[in-house]
């Protein structure tokens, strides 16, 4: 869809731009020619990704309002990227006490540092945990008329970042949108996806039983195509959007086409659910007694088994999204990486 749009974002300025999806849209963001800055509170993080003045790199934390005066000086375009990250170790990465203070406090800080100045388009990546994991196990995908439950941290300060960015939108005219992940793959050997495929090709993962669980996803490469072209569009602004590659993935077909891509044999047995259950429940218990994470727990469990299915159905109608890739192209590249 090309009628109407704005092919030119002027000067970007990225947070998060460090992050495994911010590095890789400063890199599409350069590959068109865009001037780019990034802001973050670790230069020295900046300057080995983008060396020699790659980019501009603007110093700043979000949590420190004070310090974000003129932020937007300059610039036109704004990509949010920018949330807490917990560390891998961490128990309950969902509710890391972080999540308020960087995330939902942060982009208030944001939208007030940007209230004043010239930007006309800003574009939050957010996340479907800001709609709550029931939204996304009723039966069929949700969508953007589903009425936002969060509960978990994350999903709720996700939630605070977009209505503190939707009224900054409200409240100057500039063109503020919103878009909402699901599981995202195409990092490598970071995400999901990729430590599942090098759990099954080590043998850490069980013959998995045949439910018929839907989850959505989408490669990295298509959520940033959907990032560009949300902001380019004229007729985004105050819009929410899910961006997913358009399929709905169970773990049991996943582990099949892990297996496949492996040239192993697929089991004719597999794991009972009451076992597994009774393994995630040790797993759970002993990670609240010991403090650290364990490989199988009741919550990683209903990610296993459960729905978290959603339509990107609006971003194909109204913008002509069209997303490029899926897991049936990503399982058997992951699963070459691994035999590499």
């Amino acid at each position: 869809m090309t009628a109407g749009r704005d092919t030119d974002l002027g000067s970007v300025l990225v947070t998060g731009a460090t992050g495994q999806v911010g590095r890789r849209l400063v890199a599409a963001l350069r590959q068109e020619g865009q001037a780019v800055s990034v802001l973050t509170r670790s230069p020295e993080v900046a300057e080995r990704l983008w060396p020699e003045g790659a980019v501009e790199i603007r110093v700043a934390d979000l949590r420190s309002g004070s310090r974000l005066a003129g932020i937007g000086s300059g610039v036109d375009t704004v990509f949010h990227l920018a949330s807490h990250a917990p560390r891998p170790d961490e128990p309950d990465l969902y509710n890391a006490p972080d999540h308020w203070p960087v995330t939902a406090l942060g982009s208030a800080n944001l939208a007030d540092a940007l209230r004043d100045s010239q930007v006309k388009r800003l574009v939050y990546v957010s996340t479907v945990k800001a709609m709550g994991d029931q939204v996304g196990a009723l039966g069929s995908p949700a969508d953007e008329d589903s009425v936002p439950a969060p509960n978990c941290l994350y999903g709720r300060a996700k939630r605070a970042a977009e209505q503190s960015l939707l009224g900054l939108g409200s409240a100057t005219g500039m063109k503020v949108s919103v878009m909402r992940l699901p599981m995202v793959y195409g990092l490598d050997e970071k995400g999901n996806i990729a430590r599942l495929v090098a759990a099954v090709a080590s043998g850490r993962f069980p013959p998995w039983p045949r439910i018929a669980n839907r989850r959505s996803a989408i490669h990295v490469e298509d959520a940033i195509a959907a990032a560009l072209l949300m902001a380019r569009h004229p007729a985004t602004g105050g819009q929410t959007y899910i961006a997913t590659d358009g399929e709905a993935y169970s773990t049991r077909w996943m582990y099949e086409q892990t297996l496949i891509a492996l040239d192993r044999p697929i089991p004719r047995w597999s794991v009972p659910p009451w076992l597994l259950r009774r393994a995630a429940a040790g797993g759970s218990l002993a990670e609240r007694l010991l403090g650290r994470c364990m490989p199988l727990t009741l919550e990683g469990l209903a990610k296993l088994t459960g729905d978290a299915w959603y339509s990107s159905e609006k971003l194909r109608r109204t913008l002509g999204f069209t997303p490029r890739h899926s897991l049936a192209d990503e399982i058997p590249r992951l699963a070459r990486r691994w035999r590499a």
